[in-house]
């Protein structure tokens, strides 16, 4: 769920690629993609998209002078990774945006033995003169790759096919179709998807995504749910069978080197039950909202088991409940809350082929538990018996950051609901006991054990010829090697396990002082809004502020050090900037982003305002609400907002 956050972030500044006027599409680009289209995404009103955009924190914040050089450089590079539009098709998100008056679809098509396809529909309804001189252009880029045209007639259609020698030593063999009918402008790396995308313009169900039954039950759910609220951006994912068309686009040589195949492990482990996810994104929604965002995982029951699903897929049981109160543990300053319903002795009962099948071998879960339970230098325990049977069904995991800002500066920390304290705070006794880097300490009288990291045999010489690090002024910094510990504590009905010694004491002594996330006025705002964009029981709920979130990889790339970055949309940003050539093992990615002239977070950090997430467990998958509210004066009329009339979720 985090990474809901993180994208809806790296999306919000995407989008500014995308914005140009536009008309309603007169044909449906999800009737005109096919029903292997494993990935799509739509913006249908440009316009609206764009002055919508303008309205936002984000589109100020984009726009702000002293933001130019790190939005330029951002802008280039998630193009550069996102979009290979230009290699394929030699057609830049420019292009589409000068020739666009409607709908832009874009949609990875699954081909059957070979790579998947691209395709793209732009409606150019009352600029088709314009798309004509598009497709001019492209045929003179595609002469200066000594591309072969060949110009031929499908359904009575025209049709542009060329086929592009290797541009790079690496390159392959690429070929690219274009056509324009009824005002539709189309594009694919493949002339046999070509000819199919023509066929489709009958309109004849049966070969086109707007026939497949997860993408339709996810559109139609969001739809559904968003009343009159006509989304800007739609998107649809079949996970599983997205993977595979990605990876049918990458070389053995680039796979070899990402080592074991998750995407398959989970597929095999029944996880494939999801067959579809979509959601519908809003911008500036009802003058409340930065962004309003929809979500529905589309995963029916594919046994008559009352968990419904096969193998591990079966671990994935959350219970919805009426009320998800902060815990009183969880203090007023954090940069982000998450808390959800699972059935933990379910999950326990069915992960062990899961463990397995990444352990790779047959019974390492079984052979794991049994050596915590016969081991004679180990706890000794029985890990069902005396752990999980005392669990509830409730955790929750909150995260921060320590100050002065490095690669390691967040915090974090889990905690699970118990249905018998004494029992696990004796089971972690045993636990703790039996490793030699775990020691008892003592923190306003509750027994707090502090695990340190494994000491070498023989350590090394080293002389540190550097300063250390100080604190920041006002005293809130803290030395990085005063956070080096985690922590484990059983108190008032509750495990904690935290990233560091000091979070988990900054745990404690927010509730000894009465300082709760519970009393915070933007937290209080945020649940008020959830509630009434989803009322009633959820399985999930998330809280975050998009500033303090924010902040320790903003402060990272003003360093310089973002491919360090330990952070959780740190980590999303180096994945998403990495290119081919960046991936060579062993050896860091440079930052291609220049953030030297970032101003100083407190410069911007108005542009950010606090968000949340909740999620509902349904018969047949889950559906998700999630918002970016605004700062501005609507917001704090949120009782009188039209959200609660033109936003109900059934």
């Amino acid at each position: 769920m985090a990474k809901l956050h993180s994208i809806a972030g790296v999306l919000a500044l995407t989008l500014t690629c995308f914005f140009q006027t536009g008309l309603v599409a007169a044909v449906p680009s999800d009737t005109i993609m096919s029903s292997s289209t494993r990935g799509f995404a739509s913006i249908a009103d440009m316009k609206l998209l764009q002055a919508n955009w303008n309205k936002t924190q984000m589109g100020r914040l984009v726009k702000d002078e002293a933001m130019q050089p790190f939005v330029s450089d951002l802008k280039r590079q998630i193009e550069r990774k996102l979009s290979d539009t230009r290699t394929k098709l030699a057609m830049t998100i420019e292009d589409l945006r000068d020739v666009a008056t409607g709908e832009v679809g874009i949609g990875l098509v699954e081909k059957e033995s070979t790579r998947a396809a691209v395709a793209i529909t732009v409606d150019v309804t009352g600029n088709v003169p314009a798309a004509q001189t598009l497709l001019g252009k492209i045929d003179q880029e595609m002469k200066r790759r000594n591309a072969k045209r060949s110009d031929v007639t499908s359904a009575g259609v025209n049709l542009a096919v060329y086929a592009i020698p290797p541009q790079h030593e690496k390159d392959i063999v690429r070929e690219a179709a274009f056509f324009i009918n009824q005002d539709m402008l189309c594009a694919t790396d493949s002339r046999a998807e070509a000819e199919e995308m023509i066929a489709r313009f009958g309109g004849a169900p049966g070969n086109r995504l707007a026939d497949v039954k997860p993408y339709t039950t996810t559109m139609g759910r969001c739809a559904a749910e968003a009343d009159d609220l006509v989304p800007e951006v739609r998107w649809y994912v079949e996970p599983f069978g997205y993977a595979r068309a990605s990876r049918s686009l990458i070389s053995g040589e680039e796979l070899a080197k990402r080592g074991k195949d998750y995407v398959s492990i989970l597929a095999n482990q029944g996880f494939d039950a999801i067959q579809g996810m979509g959601g519908f994104v809003n911008l500036a929604a009802y003058g409340s909202f930065e962004v309003l965002h929809r979500t529905s995982v589309y995963a029916p029951a594919v046994t008559q088991d009352p968990t419904k699903y096969k193998l591990a897929m079966r671990i994935m049981q959350f219970p919805n409940v009426v009320k998800m109160p902060p815990e009183p543990w969880i203090p007023r300053s954090l940069a982000s809350y998450r808390t959800f319903n699972m059935d933990l002795q379910n999950a326990y009962k069915y992960v062990g082929t899961l463990f397995d099948a990444i352990a790779g071998y047959e019974n390492a879960f079984k052979d794991a538990m049994s050596g915590l339970e016969t081991d004679p230098y180990g706890p000794q325990i029985e890990v069902q018996k005396e752990f999980v049977a005392h669990l509830g069904q409730r955790v929750s995991l909150f995260t921060d950051y320590e100050l002065p800002i490095t690669t390691k500066s967040e915090r974090f920390m889990f905690m699970i609901e118990l249905k018998d304290e004494a029992a696990v705070a004796a089971t972690v006794e045993k636990y703790m006991k039996a490793d030699p880097n775990a020691e008892q300490k003592e923190f306003q009288g509750k027994i707090v054990w502090e695990i340190k990291p494994a000491q070498e045999e023989i350590p090394e010489l080293e002389i540190d010829l550097e300063p250390a690090e100080t604190e920041v002024e006002g005293g809130q910094g803290m030395k990085p090697t005063a956070m080096s510990n985690s922590a484990v504590c059983v108190t008032d009905g509750h495990l904690l396990v935290a990233s560091h010694l000091t979070f988990l004491e900054k745990m404690l002594a927010a509730k000894a002082k009465g300082d709760q996330l519970a009393d915070a006025a933007d937290f209080r705002e945020v649940e008020v809004t959830l509630n009434q964009l989803l009322p009633g029981p959820v399985a999930a709920r998330c809280f975050r502020r998009t500033d303090e979130a924010y902040r320790p990889t903003y402060e990272l790339l003003r360093q310089g050090k973002m491919p360090e970055s330990e952070t959780l949309l740190g980590r999303l940003l180096n994945r998403l900037l990495t290119t081919p050539e960046d991936e060579e093992e062993g050896v860091l990615r440079k930052q291609k982003i220049d953030g030297r002239q970032l101003p100083p977070f407190e410069m911007v950090r108005r542009y950010f305002s606090p968000a949340g997430i909740v999620v509902r467990s349904l018969d047949d998958g889950w559906f998700v609400v999630g918002a970016t509210l605004t700062k501005q004066e609507a917001q704090a009329k949120l009782e009188e907002a039209p959200v609660r009339e033109a936003s109900r979720v059934r």
